[in-house]
């Protein structure tokens, strides 16, 4: 199984395993994370999160993620992922 890490608009690492990818798609600010409404406070508000970081959102067979790398890079990091994988598996075969 490959996993890639990436980081989250806070910074923080996250693993991801690429069987799990479903798509990659730039992040549009208003679209991806709407404005939240005048009188109510946004749940990443609370958590005093920075979406505007956020370059791509990774849609997962279990919900989002978003992330600050661009698609390229999280494409890069699947494809090491991948070969190293095939080494491993080859390896123990």
């Amino acid at each position: 199984m490959a996993w890639i890490k990436v980081t989250d608009p806070l910074g923080n690492p996250v693993y991801l395993s690429v069987e799990q990818l479903v798509r990659i798609r730039p992040c549009v600010a208003g679209i991806d994370f709407p404005a939240p409404a005048p009188d109510t406070r946004a749940e990443r508000d609370r958590k005093n999160s920075n979406m505007a970081l956020a370059r791509s959102i990774v849609d997962l067979v279990t919900g989002v993620q978003a992330v600050r790398e661009t698609q390229e890079e999280i494409l890069e990091r699947i494809g090491n992922a991948l070969k190293a994988d095939d080494k491993d598996k080859a390896a123990g075969a």
